[in-house]
């Protein structure tokens, strides 16, 4: 009796035993998955060319606006905005991006956040995006982004070089975007993702363009 009873008691210790080492094997299985998907998305989002997706998106955006029966109008009013240029600037958005990403290293969560700040100040102050005002309202998210994202910052004369204007127009840019903004920069988490999934989207569908 007392034998049966203790090899009885042996095995129901020896199959928690192996239920444990189970439940850990699981565990541990399911561990390298996350590892290897959280992998694949670093790869995934290292080989996109954020620059270039919004880059084009936002060209798309001007070209629509060209389209606007009012789109001189709008030109002329919004000419005399610190944001606007007396001729198109002739650097393209994406080499003007790629230069400025070259000496400040920006990080990606900042190009992300800069598109958001972008939409955000033609919404609140609804402006209409030009190939007038484009480079100089861009700069300007740029500059805010970093400041609002990033560790390490370079002062406001480093960016005016990069950014091809003069040091107290970088001030007045920035200063009015802000404004405009009701000094609010913040970007929700959900906010972020949403912009952040469609650059991602927009990045694979010119992949199968090409």
């Amino acid at each position: 009796m007392s034998t049966n009873t203790f090899n009885s008691e042996n095995l129901s210790y020896l199959e928690e035993e192996e239920e444990e080492e189970e439940e850990e094997e699981t565990r541990n299985q399911s561990e390298k998955e996350k590892g290897k998907n959280n992998k694949t998305e670093e790869i995934k989002d290292s080989n996109i060319d954020i620059v270039n997706s919004i880059s084009e998106a936002l060209t798309l955006i001007l070209e629509e606006n060209k389209k606007l029966k009012n789109y001189k109008e709008m030109i002329v009013k919004q000419s005399k905005m610190i944001f606007s240029s007396k001729s198109i600037p002739s650097i393209s958005l994406y080499d003007y991006l790629k230069r400025i990403q070259k000496y400040t290293q920006l990080e990606r969560s900042t190009l992300i956040i800069t598109l958001i700040l972008v939409d955000h100040i033609c919404e609140k102050a609804h402006l209409t995006l030009t190939y007038y005002n484009i480079h100089r309202i861009l700069f300007g998210a740029i500059v805010i982004s970093i400041k609002f994202n990033e560790d390490s910052i370079y002062d406001n004369r480093y960016y005016a070089e990069i950014g091809g204007v003069r040091l107290n127009e970088l001030k007045l840019i920035e200063y009015t975007f802000l404004t405009l903004c009701n000094f609010n920069v913040y970007v929700k988490e959900e906010e972020y993702e949403h912009y952040k999934n469609y650059l991602e989207g927009f990045y694979e569908m010119s992949q199968l363009d090409n």
